[in-house]
């Protein structure tokens, strides 16, 4: 009998720990927060965007976005959270009541925070179509949120406070565009810009289009100041006269080929060294990825600049693939060569790429959506 009185209080003692961890692993009123992060036209997926729930000034649940933006947020009890939704320097935000067991489901999210950007004509890129295209636009007025500021004139307006922002007309050999919101729309110019250390470093993104004017490298030292104290530039083929004060003789990040402007391919099959592009390219618009990594670039120019070589240890390179140039005696040379950089600089960043978008404002193409892509991934450098 005394026994059997053991085995029982053995039994009962089991069965409370057992209860006790069931309630450990399970706990009661647990609720969670599911979304789908947007860029700015509230159409495509931010993949890798940071989600933070925060109650009571302490982050309570953390996740990344997946590639198709969505997201679940989990381990939340009843309270009130702000959601903040963050790719680089874009950004938006919520506040939702938590009630317990609760799974909500809420509604799509765009990106509704920008940094301050400036974007440089060129005569041959036309970057600003692609930030227009991505919602970065007033749905009113349709004007962009961006300034655009006139690189392929070769002076300074006539008159007046060349300093001042906002939607002044402007005069010069710039290239019309399809869309007329996508104009010059300060009244200063690229060559006010770049003497100004002050001007430049209002701006947090810098973009610099090919084909604007090169005669204003003796201000390089202005654009290496920028970048080392936080700014990010995205220049493309030959902008890279204006990276020559931060790349000097490529030993650190980048080295770029002379014989200057010798590229001679008009497009080619380039492996892309990104999984989360791949993935973003092919589950969300269906663009087709050969050899599962290899994809084609042909926004090349005649006469593009060739990279030599990067450092790996200080670069991120995108794409890599044949391609034809010229060497100092003239001869023509086919070889792979990385085509698009990333690279930390003092606290900013650079994105260079030998490739860019058409002049055109019809929507979006294949190197289009790779740029669209790295347009956010420059933000988060």
């Amino acid at each position: 009998m005394r026994i059997q009185k053991i085995a029982l209080i053995v039994l009962v003692f089991s069965f409370l720990l057992s209860c006790e961890k069931d309630n450990e692993a399970a706990p009661i009123g647990e609720s969670s927060i599911s979304g789908k992060f947007l860029a700015p036209n509230n159409a495509d997926p931010i993949v890798n965007g940071l989600i933070t729930a925060t109650k009571d000034e302490t982050v309570v649940s953390e996740t990344l976005t997946a590639t198709d933006g969505t997201f679940t947020l989990t381990n939340l009890t009843a309270g009130t959270y702000t959601i903040s939704l963050k790719k680089g320097l874009f950004s938006s935000e919520r506040t939702l009541e938590v009630a317990s067991e609760d799974n909500i489901d809420i509604p799509d999210i765009p990106i509704e925070s920008f940094p301050r950007i400036g974007v440089v004509t060129g005569n041959f890129d036309n970057i600003e179509s692609v930030l227009y295209d991505i919602g970065l636009v007033n749905p009113f007025t349709q004007e962009p949120l961006f300034d655009i500021i006139n690189g392929t004139f070769a002076g300074r307006p006539s008159g007046g406070d060349s300093h001042g922002h906002g939607h002044g007309s402007t005069t010069g050999a710039f290239t019309a565009k399809t869309n007329d919101n996508l104009q010059p729309n300060v009244d200063f110019y690229f060559a006010d810009l770049i003497a100004d250390p002050a001007l430049l470093a209002e701006y947090d993104i810098l973009f610099l289009n090919c084909g604007l004017s090169e005669s204003y490298t003796e201000h390089n030292d202005n654009i290496t100041q920028y970048v080392s104290n936080g700014g990010i530039l995205y220049a493309t083929d030959w902008a890279f006269k204006y990276l020559e004060g931060i790349t000097g003789d490529g030993q650190q990040f980048i080295n770029f080929l002379d014989p200057e402007k010798s590229g001679r391919s008009t497009e080619t099959e380039a492996t892309i060294f990104d999984q989360d592009l791949i993935d973003w390219l092919q589950i969300n618009f269906g663009i087709t990825i050969s050899n599962d990594d290899t994809i084609l670039l042909d926004e090349f120019i005649g006469g593009w600049q060739v990279v030599e070589s990067a450092n790996d240890a200080s670069v991120v390179s995108w794409f890599n693939g044949p391609v034809t140039y010229r060497d100092a005696a003239g001869a023509e040379i086919t070889e792979n060569k990385d085509l698009a950089f990333t690279f930390l600089v003092g606290e900013g960043g650079v994105f260079y790429s030998s490739f860019h978008t058409e002049n055109h404002d019809d929507g979006f193409n294949t190197v289009d959506r790779l740029l669209e892509y790295l347009v956010f991934e420059l933000s988060a450098l």
